[in-house]
């Protein structure tokens, strides 16, 4: 797992935040929240909720490294 930190914008599902929730979802664009904001989907223990953080806040998150098969 690499540790990074990112914008929100730039999350993807599968990434672990730093209070130990999945990200389950990103939607960068809708009517029903400002374009300068995200929604994420978190998950934990069988409890969902969303989020909207601002584009540009950093988040530590934990990223599963990409295997590579070059067989």
């Amino acid at each position: 797992m690499a540790k990074l930190k990112v914008q929100a914008q730039h999350l993807q599902p599968g990434d672990i935040v730093g209070s130990g929730e999945i990200v389950d979802a990103v939607i960068r664009s809708s009517i029903h929240f400002p374009s300068s904001k995200i929604c994420i989907s978190l998950g934990k223990d069988n409890a969902c909720r969303k989020a909207y953080w601002g584009k540009y806040t950093e988040i530590n998150i934990e990223r599963p490294e990409k295997v590579v098969d070059n067989a």
